[in-house]
């Protein structure tokens, strides 16, 4: 199962972020009705829920080594050669019927243990309503802040 890094603002006194791998899906890893927003699946018991519930803005992190190219291709995780993207926005639980059919199935298929997860926990899914696009993948800092609208239009070709 994949994960990523997405850093929730911790406000429970003492004020600095927290950092947590959290599973996503947005479909199949090839799935081309694919929307380009990531969904989570989690209980307002976690320490990362009960805070963007408090202050929905987020940022989720994810780098090329997630997929090994950074490794198979001798490039350190910590090289910025080995991109990085990072979705910047505000989470909002997932209501829509429509919305949730395919939050289970893209989760439910790609993290199948998820599904067994208790009910009595109250576990919701919800996306990222992404507001800031920004991708390392050079020297330099960020080399590129790609268009929202863009980047949300694009149609996937496998």
């Amino acid at each position: 199962s994949s994960g990523i890094n997405a850093e929730w603002p911790l406000r429970p006194g003492d004020g600095f972020p927290f950092g947590q791998n959290k599973d996503v899906a947005d479909g199949l890893w090839n799935e081309t009705l694919s929307t380009g927003v990531p969904c989570i699946y989690t209980s307002h018991l976690e320490i990362q829920a009960q805070d963007f519930l408090k202050d929905p803005k987020v940022t989720f992190g994810y780098s090329s080594e997630f997929t090994h190219w950074c490794n198979d291709n001798g490039v350190d995780n910590d090289d910025p050669r080995c991109g990085k993207v990072m979705l910047s926005g505000e989470m909002e639980k997932v209501t829509d019927e429509a919305e949730v059919t395919w939050s289970k199935y893209g989760l439910f298929t790609r993290h199948p243990a998820t599904k067994n997860w208790p009910v009595s926990h109250g576990f919701a899914f919800y996306k990222l309503n992404i507001q800031n696009i920004f991708v390392l993948d050079f020297y330099g800092g960020p080399t590129m802040h790609l268009n929202v609208t863009e980047y949300l239009d694009y149609k996937f070709d496998w």
